[in-house]
């Protein structure tokens, strides 16, 4: 069963270059991620803004988990972006693509962690430590 909704161009930006222009009160069919992967990696910008606007916010969430900062957190949110802009036209199941950015955004959270300092025991249990030299620890 497709869904559809009401579409208001101020709200609901077209996902598809080539797609004809929209009216306010016209029904749509709503845009799928698999759709949305296949487009962005034929270079549609509006499809990869689309995901953008429907991912972003996992993204983000996950390098916060992790206790980062927000300027860390906004850096692996851009590097979990690029390294699907470099990965997405090789994405096997694109309808996982949620999946995909979590584990992305997690391993990336993870290694800003490392880099500044901060063992991540858990995302909701964060340890800092100083690198104490020649001692076992």
């Amino acid at each position: 069963m497709q869904q559809t909704m009401m579409l208001d161009e101020r709200l609901w930006p077209r996902t598809r270059a080539d797609h004809h222009a929209h009216r306010p009160g016209e029904h749509v069919t709503l845009v799928g991620t698999c759709e949305l992967v296949v487009w962005a990696s034929a270079g549609d910008q509006g499809a990869w803004d689309q995901l953008v606007e429907r991912y972003g916010g996992l993204v983000w969430t996950v390098a916060r988990a992790h206790g980062l900062d927000p300027a860390d957190a906004s850096e692996v949110s851009q590097v979990t972006w690029l390294l699907l802009t470099q990965h997405l036209g090789a994405l096997r199941q694109p309808e996982r693509l949620g999946s995909w950015l979590l584990r992305t955004a997690t391993r990336e959270a993870s290694r800003m962690g490392r880099l500044r300092g901060c063992e991540v025991v858990s995302p909701t249990s964060t340890t800092w430590s100083t690198p104490v030299s020649g001692v076992d620890r």
